[in-house]
């Protein structure tokens, strides 16, 4: 008699007994395919042929060797036993459903069935784990991190032909076997257990093997089979432990798990399995620390659970909800994410009952605390639930005000992945709104009046009801004082009522004030009905409104978050904003002319982790641009598209800076030659621009000409092929009405030239090289008349600019028409040239009595300068590029004049030298060689003699005749008392002086003067930008005045401080300017009042701590200029300044150890208190991680151990010993050296204050807490920028 427990065991302990030597390793094929065959024959005629000794001892050798069979073979085998199974269960099913058999007699057959699928499923799973071990290392080793292989012994379904197939209908008939009545098969359940038990362990052990995990209909075959087992068998015990176990143990078995759990649940009746499990998960804890798979495991089954079987979670909530408060922050997510679905499923409930409503009332409440939680990750998980629980049919309109408060809060996390995933729940609320009437739009001054007119409305109706109900028992009043029998009770009531109805009355005018109080008591039902649609109306315009507040409230550090590090950041701002644009959001427009400038963000390298990131920011950028303003509707025809994106580029042009117009010109070039924009839309602008039947806005045919100059950066074709229509308006009458329009004009026809600068990522050559244009072309004509000009208008200034730009960009010889246009404007002003050019020209005669004003008018004197001013800059551009074209000549020269040098050599028969040049070949570079020398050393020593000796001083130099006259009208601005003048008269002195280093030599002096004691803001920034040039072109000058440099950083007005900033951040990064000692004023500005400046500041110490160790070398100079002197900042902007750059040196231990010496020894030359503090407060922000560290801070001891009798010094060394001692593992010569540190420091402390007091921290002040808190908080919000 066979006994399936025995046999069991005996299996576990080693190989059963086999009655027989036959063994199938080893064996002829032929022989093992012969044996299999028979086998097979006895099996599928009868099932109950394996209780046949001799045939089940051949299957155990077949269960036995599968580990050294051929893989077909084992297949053939595999499929012969669930074939042989199959027989043997439909003779089990039709023994059962006959009467008078007895079912006991299939027992033998089915435990040896389930004995061989023991032996033979296990040792081939055991095989092949072994395999894939095997065949994992070795491709670790090839760089697979995974350890994973895709080759043919991955798993047992690729090994053995048919595997997982014949599993999967093994279980399907196991599954149709535990539906049967098996109680009747076996004498006693511990015997049909065992056999059950048999095929629950495969279950087990196949789940275990991610490959059928991953497989649906295995998946659901063996799930079926163990829910069977469940309602049938009483398996829950034994199924909860599995659940738990493999939850436990392995990840990919998470969600498989709460699939079977939510099988169990709806299909089976398995409650109190899902009940089991929760509770057990409910009573255990959790530590992020000892067991990072158990949370993690537990958590994803929770989420997914709570996806498939939400009504099963909602029964044993009561007790989950302690995990919110788990050490583990993935529970405390996990618990997050499921309280989102389940608020989705009860709000899926069609009986919304008080009690579902409580819950969900008491999980938004839940939801809410949890954005305070310590952990980041869990505050980004819960703005992903509310984005889910928001985005479903449920809007929640009572409950959102407070998330998005909640939300808003979130933007300034430390973290970037809350902030990234605040920005997008923000978003998914816009998106979402609950306020769909007027179109979904949510402009402020549409709200307002619908509500305004609403609120009439209801006060209206409320004035007409209280009259009505005044007149109703007015009535009835004197109705009841006609009676004749009426008693004096009746006639107090009667009063009473009168009395009531009066303040019935009141009411109303106060409901009528207030708005949403109405009493509908006493109307008729229609207009009670007009009353509640009214006043639901009303609530819904002030909670619209609410929610267009929140987003306002928000949409500035949302502007903030477009310029952060973290692209996923600049992405869901991006998102936020075009959503924000399309719901008509008041506000959001500045966002999209923020966003312009992402056009200019660097591309990186290919080996860069970024590069993916970094390009996302500028493809997103223009997604979002071609969406807003470039998609064509379906609605609309072909014109009616072309007409409306048009409409939408031109508007971009309305009120735009100079910043964000020169954004929008990269941005439009982008899109222009990617052919984003169509030739139809390329006429349409031209029709704006070139439109005369009618008048037209000025501001649109402005922003067709903007639009057009733009795309014109990218085709020049657009300039080319119409000409004579920019002569004819832009140049022409409406150019002349419009000098805004002439600006444009000029601007897009210097596309016709060639001296654009090349554009990052053009490839060599693409340029396409135009010659210049001869200078009778009737565009000259145009440019003069624009210049000649007479109207006084302020915007002539920058259209004369980029007129003169035009000619210099266009002409063969733009100095001869330049010497026009100056001496056409010095006829104005002729009273004041000088008639020679002397010494004496240039001096300033301050005690002239006759009034300058009275020789000529300001505005002529303005213009002029302003002319040659400009012309000057020209000038130095056109020697330059002139150096540059002959350099280039001479380069593309000498390989042809060495080829025809060697043919040369080669037709007189002599050997060809490099260094011989033949005579016949120079004649046509003679000319050349004449004016510009033979070497590139030769050209630009003569270009730079011409710029220093010939501009100014040069006897045919139109410049040089009116270089005195720019110096005179500098030294007496005072006289002619006209801001314009003197702000173009300092501009143009400042020109002159980068041409030539005498010139500027002789009148840096004024220069300087005209920094100091100008009033204009104005020119004090233009003054501050020409020391910035002339520091680049004549260096040597400003060395021993480089502290001019930095005085307008102390200037009164934000705009000269932060010119001066721009310029000395351009100045010293690019290593024009040698720091020694000044960085101290450029650290003042971090605390500067204007954020603009706070923020460059910020920005410029950031990219300086990249330079060569520059803030670490200059580090005792800050300090000095921060702690010391007149200019001395406070305490607590001096701990701010120092905590922001002491983060650039932390990271660097040789850098700490020479910081904490430098800085030990400074205490010896400090007399004063409050430098003692600055110091000791400096050290405290070291990190001291190492033992040479804290060994340099002991040395240090006597130079600073008289200044411990200050509390607060005191107070920033025990901070220091006790920053070293928690930093980590510690080893023991650092603990050592701790140790002695902290007895001397004890001890030094008690003879400063000559108290024993080394182990209490005495007389700290609260000054110093409260500069710490400052500290931490500047700290967050450095964190957060």
């Amino acid at each position: 008699m066979f006994n399936l427990h025995e046999q069991l065991l005996s299996l576990q302990e080693g190989e059963p007994k086999i009655h027989t030597t036959f063994t199938f390793d080893g064996v002829d094929s032929t022989i093992a395919k012969r044996t299999l065959n028979e086998l097979t024959d006895k099996l599928v005629v009868n099932g109950e042929n394996i209780n046949n000794e001799a045939t089940f001892d051949k299957l155990m050798c077949f269960a036995r060797d599968v580990a050294a069979m051929d893989p077909k073979l084992v297949a053939r085998g595999l499929d012969m036993l669930v074939t042989g199974f199959e027989n043997q269960i439909k003779q089990v099913a039709s023994t059962l459903s006959t009467p008078g058999y007895d079912p006991t007699r299939h027992a033998e057959a089915l435990d040896r069935y389930a004995f061989l699928f023991q032996w033979a499923v296990e040792r081939g799973e055991s095989t092949a784990s072994q395999s894939r071990t095997a065949q994992a290392k070795p491709r670790k080793r090839r760089g697979n991190a995974s350890g994973t292989s895709s080759s043919g012994a991955s798993t047992v379904a690729e090994v053995v032909p048919g595997w997982k197939g014949k599993l999967l209908d093994l279980y399907v008939h196991v599954q149709q076997l535990m539906q049967l009545p098996l109680g009747r098969v076996w004498n006693s359940v511990p015997e049909r257990d065992t056999f059950i038990g048999v095929f629950m362990r495969l279950a087990h052990k196949a789940m275990e093997n991610p490959a059928y995990a991953k497989d649906g209909d295995f998946q659901t075959a063996l799930f079926s089979t163990l829910c069977v087992w469940l309602q049938n068998y009483n398996g829950l015990y034994s199924l909860v432990t599995m659940i738990t176990q493999n939850l436990q143990h392995y990840e990919h078995l998470c969600e498989a798990m709460a699939q079977l759990v939510q099988l169990a649940y709806d299909e089976y009746g398995g409650t109190q399995l899902a009940d089991e499990v929760l509770r057990d998960i409910a009573a255990k804890s959790f530590s992020s620390v000892h067991d990072k798979s158990g949370p993690k495991n537990t958590a994803r089954f929770l989420v997914r659970l709570s996806q498939l079987a939400p009504k099963a979670l909602l029964r044993q909530m009561g007790l989950l909800i302690r995990h919110l408060d788990s050490e583990a922050h993935i529970m405390r997510s996990a618990m997050s994410d499921v309280i989102g679905h389940l608020m989705l499923y009860l709000a899926a409930q069609e009986e919304q009952t008080e009690i579902t409503k409580n819950q969900i009332g008491e999980y938004f409440d839940i939801i809410e605390q949890r954005f305070q939680d310590a952990h980041y990750l869990v505050r980004a998980k819960v703005l992903q639930v509310c984005q889910f629980v928001c985005s479903g049919p449920a809007k929640f309109p009572k409950r959102r005000p407070k998330l998005v408060g909640l939300i808003v809060g979130r933007l300034e996390d430390k973290a970037t992945n809350v902030r990234k995933h605040a920005i997008r729940a923000l978003s998914v609320m816009l998106e979402t709104h609950p306020f769909s009437l007027d179109g979904a739009e949510l402009r402020v001054e549409r709200l307002e009046a619908s509500l305004e007119k609403i609120t009439d409305e209801l006060a209206e109706m409320t004035a007409q009801t209280a009259k009505q109900s005044a007149k109703v028992r007015v009535a009835e009043a004197s109705e009841s004082a006609d009676e004749d029998d009426e008693d004096k009770d009746d006639e107090d009531k009667d009063s009473d009522d009168e009395e009531k109805d009066d303040d019935a009355t009141a009411n109303g005018e106060d409901a009528q004030e207030n708005g949403p109080d109405f009493d509908n008591a006493g109307l008729s039902p229609e207009t009670a009905a007009k009353a509640m649609h009214l006043q639901f109306q009303q609530r819904y315009y002030r909670d619209a409104l609410y929610f267009v507040y929140q987003l306002q409230e928000a949409q500035p550090i949302l502007l903030q978050l477009l310029g952060s590090t973290n692209k996923g950041e600049v992405i869901e701002a991006m998102d936020y904003f075009v959503s924000a644009v399309r719901f008509r959001v008041d506000g959001a427009q500045e966002g999209i002319r923020r966003m312009s400038h992402l056009v200019w963000t660097p591309s990186t390298s290919a080996t860069d982790g970024s590069t993916e990131e970094t390009r996302g920011v500028r493809a997103k950028l223009l997604d979002s641009y071609m969406q807003l303003y470039l998609t064509p509707s379906d609605r609309l025809s072909v014109s009616e598209n072309t007409s409306r994106i048009t409409r939408n580029l031109i508007s971009l042009t309305f009120g735009a800076t100079l910043a964000e117009l020169t954004s929008l010109e990269e941005l439009i070039r982008t899109l222009m030659s990617e052919d984003k924009i169509g030739a139809l839309v390329v006429d349409k602008l031209r029709s704006v621009y070139a439109y005369t039947k009618q008048q037209l806005p000025q501001a649109q045919r402005r922003g067709a000409i903007i639009i057009l100059g733009m795309l014109a950066q990218a085709s020049r074709a657009i300039v080319t092929d119409d000409i004579d229509m920019y002569l004819r308006i832009g140049l022409g009458a409406y150019g002349h009405e419009d000098l805004v329009l002439a600006k444009y004009t000029c601007m897009i026809l210097q596309c016709l030239g060639s001296s654009r600068a090349k554009r990052p990522g053009q490839a060599p050559g693409q340029e396409e090289e135009i010659k210049r244009l001869p200078m009778t072309n009737p565009i000259f004509d145009g440019l003069q008349r624009i210049l000649e000009e007479p109207r006084r208008d302020p915007e002539w200034f920058p259209a004369a600019e980029q007129a003169l730009n035009a000619i210099y960009a266009l002409g063969e010889k733009p100095d001869a028409l330049a010497a026009r246009i100056v001496r056409n404007q010095a006829k104005l002003v002729q009273g004041l040239l000088p008639k020679k050019h002397d010494d004496d020209a240039m001096d300033v005669d301050t005690n002239e009595t006759l009034p300058v004003s009275s020789l000529v008018d300001p505005w002529d004197l303005t213009r002029l300068l302003f002319v040659v001013g400009h012309i000057a800059i020209k000038e130095i551009v056109l020697l330059e590029s002139v150096e540059a074209e002959l350099k280039r000549r001479k380069s593309d020269e000498q390989p042809q004049r060495k080829k025809r040098a060697s043919q040369g050599a080669k037709k007189k028969g002599r050997k060809p030298n490099a260094m011989q040049v033949d005579s016949d070949s120079d004649d046509g570079d003679d000319e050349l060689n004449q004016i510009a020398g033979t070497t590139e050393d030769e050209i630009g020593d003569i270009v730079s003699a011409i710029r220093e000796r010939e501009l100014l001083f040069g006897s045919k130099s139109v410049l040089a005749l009116f270089a005195p006259l720019l110096v005179h009208v500098c030294h007496n601005l005072g006289k002619f008392g006209d801001k314009l003048l003197a702000v173009h008269a300092t501009a143009a002195l400042a020109k002159f002086m980068c041409i030539s280093s005498s010139f500027c030599e002789t009148n840096l002096p004024l220069l300087l003067a005209l920094l100091q004691r100008a009033k204009s803001p104005a020119i004090r920034s233009n003054v501050a930008i020409a020391l910035g040039d002339i520091t680049v072109c004549f260096n040597n000058l400003i060395g021993e005045n480089v502290h001019y440099l930095y005085g307008p950083l102390h200037d009164t007005d934000p705009r000269v401080k932060k010119t001066t900033l721009m310029v000395l951040t351009h100045l010293i990064l690019n290593g024009m300017v040698k720091v020694k000692g000044q960085l101290g004023e450029m650290a003042k500005c971090l605390e500067d009042k204007d954020p603009r400046v706070a923020d460059m500041a910020r920005l410029f110490f950031s990219e300086l701590s990249t330079k060569d160790n520059a803030v670490y070398n200059n580090l005792p100079d800050i300090i000095s200029s921060l702690s010391m002197g007149t200019n001395a900042v406070n305490e607590e902007s001096f701990a701010r300044i120092m905590k922001f750059l002491f983060d650039f040196i932390k990271e660097k231990d040789r850098q700490t150890d020479n910081v904490v010496e430098k800085l030990c020894q400074r205490f010896r030359n400090t007399t004063d208190e409050r430098q003692s503090r600055d110091i000791a407060f400096c050290m405290a922000l070291l990190p001291f991680k190492s033992e040479r560290s804290v060994r340099r801070l002991l040395d240090g001891l006597p130079c600073y151990q008289d200044k411990l009798a200050d509390s607060r010094v005191y107070k920033h060394f025990v901070d220091i010993a006790h920053k070293a001692r928690t930093q980590g593992a510690q080893k023991q010569e650092t603990k050592t050296v701790l140790d002695e540190y902290e007895l001397k420091l004890k001890e030094a402390r008690a003879k400063a204050t000559g108290e024993d007091d080394g182990d209490e921290l005495l007389g700290v002040d609260k000054d110093d807490a409260q500069i710490q808190s400052q500290v931490s908080q500047y700290s967050d919000d450095e964190e957060m920028a």
